[in-house]
């Protein structure tokens, strides 16, 4: 049966929807079947399935070398109230806020701290993003650097050092 001047709103297990009325926050809706007056709403269906970013992206280490990163970033919505209302596009923040963290911690690390210790490179990158989420109501739940690269003027002298080393093993051998 249904009641004259309300609506139904099944809202699924993996989401909250934030009721507005009149342009006003009124309520979050919890999974389940909800009855709301209908009139002048807005629904705003927020995701909470954790999402995940991939970035390649060039950065200056403490030393002034330049490094290129491969890295994945897993974040939550904790606070979807405060995802919706922060930023006109939550996903566009965050993916800007990661790269920014990533590009300050490198600016802490000299180039070879980067290159051997991943580990404490997205444990430190992890703590940072958590942070600078945490007030567009999100979380960083991993940080994974998955590749380092030297660029610039580095990268050239190691190519040029290990095309050397093969060429004197050539020459050994012949």
């Amino acid at each position: 049966m249904t009641l004259l001047g309300f609506d139904r709103v099944c809202v699924q297990q993996f989401e909250t929807v934030l009721l507005y009325r009149n342009g006003r926050f009124e309520e979050a809706l919890m999974p389940g079947r909800h009855r709301i007056r209908a009139g002048s709403r807005q629904l705003a269906r927020i995701d909470l399935r954790p999402e995940v970013f991939r970035f390649m992206q060039g950065a200056v280490s403490a030393d002034r070398f330049a490094v290129n990163l491969v890295y994945v970033v897993r974040t939550k919505i904790v606070d979807p109230r405060a995802a919706f209302e922060s930023t006109q596009n939550y996903r566009d923040e965050i993916f800007i806020r990661l790269q920014s963290v990533a590009k300050a911690v490198c600016s802490r690390k000299s180039r070879l701290e980067i290159q051997m210790d991943h580990q404490s490179f997205g444990n430190s990158a992890q703590k940072a993003a958590s942070q600078v989420l945490r007030s567009i109501g999100c979380e960083c739940l991993t940080f994974e650097l998955l590749q380092v690269d030297s660029a610039g003027l580095i990268a050239e002298l190691e190519n040029r050092r290990m095309g050397f080393a093969a060429h004197q093993s050539l020459m050994k051998e012949a």
